[in-house]
């Protein structure tokens, strides 16, 4: 019994260092609702970013562990429905690897019947805290979000 104990731990451990295992659980850290905390724009030529959190402050988005999505949008005191996607790609360069995961949400607006989206790199997955790089044509928005449940 020991052995088969051992053995088990053993499997657990291989499988949560595998590129699968270290994704879920970066899913499963993202799940919950989540409050934009800070929001940033810098476009290509900029010599500073330019704060947002305006448009932004008190919208949420809650991410759901089936792939489901809700974003409230404050100012228009409406949810809008949607998919969320956390994928991991893998880099390598000269100096090593690197793991780069982004996180892609789609939603439908009825409002305005279209969708809008965030294709984002997420450069930090935390517990509390997600950090989101999303890119555009002419630059960058940075966004923090915090957790609220």
């Amino acid at each position: 019994m020991q052995k088969l104990s051992f053995f088990l731990l053993i499997v657990i451990f291989i499988s949560s260092c595998t590129e699968r295992g270290r994704l879920e659980r970066r899913e499963n850290r993202i799940e919950g609702t989540w409050y934009f905390d800070r929001a940033f724009y810098k476009g290509d030529h900029a010599i500073f970013r330019e704060n947002l959190i305006e448009d932004y402050r008190g919208d949420q988005v809650t991410f759901y562990d089936d792939g489901y999505a809700e974003y409230y949008d404050a100012s228009l005191d409406a949810y809008f429905s949607g998919d969320w996607f956390l994928t991991l790609d893998k880099t390598q360069y000269h100096d090593g690897n690197e793991r780069i995961y982004t996180l892609d949400m789609e939603f439908l607006d009825y409002i305005h019947r279209e969708r809008f989206n965030f294709y984002s790199n997420a450069t930090k997955i935390g517990f509390n805290n997600l950090n989101l790089e999303v890119y555009d044509d002419y630059g960058f928005y940075t966004f923090k979000l915090n957790k609220l449940d």
